[in-house]
């Protein structure tokens, strides 16, 4: 290699450098990403970590922790940026794809969960799976069938809703279920 094509990689290089720099830094000054209460660190490594919503498979690249093993245990669910996101103390570690028709509140997880449950009203037929049940009469369900046709991967894009629900995919709801019970559940 001559010498005007090493500074030509080496200018690249840097401006590249730069570039990815400067997205990071405006990712992370844009507070309406972040939710306060946990770092901004842990809220950045997280999102990165997630899939495209998908309704059979983990929102994030990785496997899921023990919740049993983290202390103060806490849950906040984000309808405007459709997350919910899973606090130990002040760090966040792990983020989920959600949706929610529940108004702003605070709510407790219950400790009773289950495999399969059926919601019937005059227009439609709902049936999810991996539900846990939390105060208020609300529960976290993965939603499986409307009408008797299957829900579609891109869930979060659909226009049928469970009443009551904060809606996560197939894996997100069944790792909810070991949620330890008197778990807050906060809805922003």
């Amino acid at each position: 290699m001559n010498n005007k094509q090493k500074q030509f990689i080496l200018l690249t290089t840097a401006m590249f450098a730069v570039i990815v720099l400067i997205f990071n830094i405006h990712a992370y000054v844009d507070s309406s990403r972040f939710i306060s209460g946990a770092s901004r660190p842990s809220q950045v490594l997280n999102v990165n970590r997630l899939r495209h919503p998908n309704i059979n498979k983990p929102s994030e690249h990785r496997h899921y922790l023990d919740l049993s093993k983290q202390g103060q245990l806490r849950l906040i669910m984000v309808p405007g940026l459709n997350r919910l996101y899973v606090l130990s103390g002040q760090r966040v570690v792990y983020i989920m794809h959600t949706r929610t028709n529940i108004q702003r509140r605070a709510l407790t997880s219950q400790g009773h969960h289950g495999q399969q449950v059926a919601h019937v009203n005059s227009d439609h037929t709902l049936a999810g799976r991996n539900w846990s049940a939390l105060s208020h009469q609300c529960y976290i369900i993965a939603p499986a069938t409307v009408d008797q046709d299957h829900v579609a991967k891109d869930w979060l894009k659909t226009a049928f809703a469970f009443p009551n629900s904060i809606q996560l995919s197939q894996p997100d709801a069944q790792w909810l279920q070991s949620l330890p019970k008197n778990t807050k559940i906060i809805i922003r």
